[in-house]
């Protein structure tokens, strides 16, 4: 079984380096976040959610996405019927999801989506305006480096619980490449997901193994 997860990891690496040849070189544009989406903060409550069986909608909240993988579960949604205004959005699909609450930011694009769904007030729903930009391929910046270190140096890292104002946000520079180059991009990513996907797997695997072991070890009688 090993073997066949190493094999695995190493189809997707020579995948990830054929795609990484196109990437590289490539003439880039530059653009601010606020040219190529509007950013609305999530569903902002005066008070305690009620939660009902018969709500009219769905909240998606912190608890509900994975951070790690960069993913979220719609099996697991709150039901409740919240008083709107004209500023709440409901999620769609090729939304972002920008996490703007803690000591760490994060994106992650939706999908596939129940009717109904708001998310909750620590997100940031970034809606892209522009049709040259692929949503996988701005989520996927979203979450690199020089946005990391642009909103490390720019919010308030010292206070207890560290907010990205929206201004901030609009205000980030977004690599803007060819549509192709974002395909290209985006697919990487996608490889590079089921590579630690992959690995995590592996470890699990291990450490199964070593603890049976290990018991089978403290079980035996000199």
């Amino acid at each position: 079984m090993q073997n066949i997860i190493y094999c695995k990891i190493i189809i997707i690496l020579i995948k990830i380096l054929l795609q990484l040849k196109v990437y590289c070189g490539i003439k880039k544009f530059i653009m601010k976040l606020k040219k190529i989406a509007k950013i609305q903060s999530g569903y902002i409550n005066r008070g305690k959610i009620e939660l009902r069986d018969d709500g009219t909608c769905l909240l998606l909240q912190a608890k509900d996405v994975d951070a790690v993988n960069l993913s979220y579960r719609t099996d697991v949604l709150v039901r409740f019927t919240p008083k709107l205004s004209g500023k709440d959005w409901f999620l769609k699909s090729g939304d972002i999801l920008f996490m703007a609450r803690g000591a760490r930011n994060f994106s992650v694009m939706v999908d596939k989506l129940p009717e109904g769904v708001l998310a909750a007030a620590c997100f940031f729903i970034v809606r892209i305006t522009n049709s040259e930009i692929l949503p996988e391929y701005l989520s996927w910046y979203l979450n690199q480096s020089p946005v990391e270190e642009y909103l490390q140096r720019f919010s308030g890292r010292g206070v207890h619980m560290p907010v990205v104002r929206r201004a901030l946000l609009e205000s980030i520079d977004i690599p803007f490449p060819p549509y192709k180059t974002q395909k290209k991009v985006s697919k990487i990513n996608k490889l590079l997901q089921k590579e630690q996907a992959l690995y995590r797997k592996l470890a699990e695997k291990r450490k199964h193994l070593m603890t049976g072991i290990c018991l089978k070890a403290t079980s035996k009688r000199d």
